[in-house]
């Protein structure tokens, strides 16, 4: 069996590549993008298991990326983990709506996402739901939010 592929989005090269290197090292193949035309694709050619979306402030623009990234058949229940500069609880709906599971604030330990990825990856039906999500589960490094 193949290991999950992900592809992550993320303007820093440093960030991308030190993302890549470390789920790779734990037995995940990255496919990486420095931009949502990239990412675009990417989407249209390659199946993808998990995606992960880096974004500044704006967590509606990221909503919508990640909405235009499971535009696809292969991809339209694909969990989707947020990595963001900042969090809000507000945003937490329209995330939670596009896919999100997980909102990772920035900076993070290395150890905190893989730990988020293994888990996206036991919660796969939460990606496809589209609910209010329940009430906020906030650990002292990241958020689910469904």
């Amino acid at each position: 069996m193949k290991p999950p592929m992900l592809l992550i989005v993320e303007n820093d090269p440093l960030l991308l590549t030190g993302m890549a290197a470390i789920l790779d090292k734990h037995g995940y193949r990255c496919f990486l993008a420095r931009n949502l035309e990239v990412a675009q694709k990417a989407v249209e050619t390659i199946a993808f298991d998990l995606i992960l979306l880096s974004f500044a402030k704006d967590p509606l623009a990221a909503a919508e990326a990640a909405a235009s990234l499971r535009n696809h058949l292969q991809s339209k229940d694909l969990p989707v983990i947020f990595l963001a500069d900042d969090f809000d609880q507000h945003w937490i709906e329209p995330l939670h709506l596009a896919g999100g599971v997980y909102c990772l604030p920035k900076p993070f330990e290395p150890e905190v996402l893989l730990d988020l990825v293994d888990k996206a990856f036991c919660l796969p039906h939460l990606a496809a739901k589209k609910h209010t999500p329940p009430a906020p589960h906030f650990a002292h490094e990241w958020v689910r939010l469904s």
